[in-house]
């Protein structure tokens, strides 16, 4: 799933830059925007921690996007959904992707209840240090027994449901200092989401695909999944790096015995797990001071026997933006065998 995800990205990213603007790309951009959220669930099913600076988006930004992604399933149903924005243009929000997670939630919802030619309404606002997503629809609404308790139970009030959406989404906004509330039962279901404000600009910039940021810059890929190795190299030769590829115990075996001279190196431990220590030995013989980037999947992050000899940990999945970050910041910095 990590290197599944991790290949979704980089070519999400690179197409998102091509296509004029239209249906294309907001396809795409609903897509990867989708493909993100999924990186983030995945990264915490592993125990990962992003920072903070890479999960913030803009209040407006994931309301737009919400609706965008239940486009599809709304026109399905004959339902129109609308955005209302009230002084939240520019308010940042931290965890956007639990953000988002609820928010699909809701609007999926809001679309099961609603009527053919009925509306739903996603309104969002800004309150103090919260904003305050309400979702809205002009269904039936939901008993008033089951109201009570409609966030805590794990009953579903749909036929077909589990009955876990709404319980996981108030637990979800509870885990990030937000609160998911019922405001209205009937006629017509009305829930409202307020989340905490980050007043703190994010500091993530993706760089454009065809920026020269790794100008002749010597990197060594050991990667056993093809896919990955193909976006990287891409990627990578798209911003003016040299690639080589190692896929295999072997070809990592060539290259090392070859004394070729990199500028860094990113290495999975899969191709040559039966010595890790010893293959990253022998590649440091001709490169002393190169910068050797583990980028893993596992939970466990770097195994105490190589820490000493790995620069950064680039947790998989990855967006090429953070991975292009890492590679930027080790290469000059102190140690590097940069010249």
């Amino acid at each position: 799933m990590s290197n599944a995800l991790t290949v979704v990205l980089g070519w999400l990213d690179a197409a998102h830059s091509t296509v004029p603007p239209g249906p294309g790309r907001e396809a795409i951009e609903v897509a990867r925007t989708n493909a993100r959220l999924g990186h983030h669930i995945a990264r915490s099913a592993v125990g990962g921690e992003d920072s903070a600076d890479t999960d913030i988006q803009a209040a407006r930004s994931l309301a737009q996007f919400a609706v965008l992604a239940v486009t599809q399933e709304a026109q399905r149903a004959g339902v129109r959904v609308q955005v209302e924005e009230q002084n939240a243009t520019r308010v940042l929000l931290e965890d956007a992707s639990a953000v988002q997670q609820i928010l699909l939630n809701l609007l999926l919802n809001a679309i099961a209840f609603s009527p053919s030619g009925g509306k739903v309404t996603l309104a969002l606002r800004h309150e103090g240090m919260s904003v305050i997503f309400t979702v809205s629809d002009e269904g039936p609404g939901i008993e008033p027994e089951r109201a009570r308790t409609v966030l805590s139970s794990g009953k579903s009030t749909r036929g077909g449901g589990a009955g876990v959406g709404l319980r996981y989404s108030s637990a979800l906004a509870r885990a990030h200092r937000g609160e998911l509330s019922l405001v209205r039962a009937s006629p017509g279901a009305s829930f409202a989401l307020r989340w905490p404000t980050d007043e703190a600009p994010s500091s993530v910039r993706h760089e454009p695909i065809a920026e020269p940021v790794l100008a002749n810059v010597r990197i060594l890929v050991v990667e056993d999944d093809p896919a990955v190795c193909s976006l990287l190299e891409v990627a990578l030769e798209a911003r003016g790096a040299r690639v080589v590829l190692a896929p295999t115990a072997s070809d990592f075996a060539r290259v090392a015995s070859g004394a070729q001279s990199f500028d860094a190196a990113l290495i999975d431990l899969s191709p040559i797990a039966e010595d890790v220590s010893g293959a990253l030995a022998s590649l440091r013989t001709p490169n002393p001071r190169m910068p050797v980037i583990l980028i893993s999947g596992f939970a466990s992050g770097v195994p105490p026997e190589i820490e000493t000899a790995v620069s950064a940990w680039v947790r998989k999945p990855f967006e090429m933006g953070e991975l292009i970050a890492v590679l930027r910041s080790v290469i000059d910095g102190p140690g590097s065998g940069r010249t």
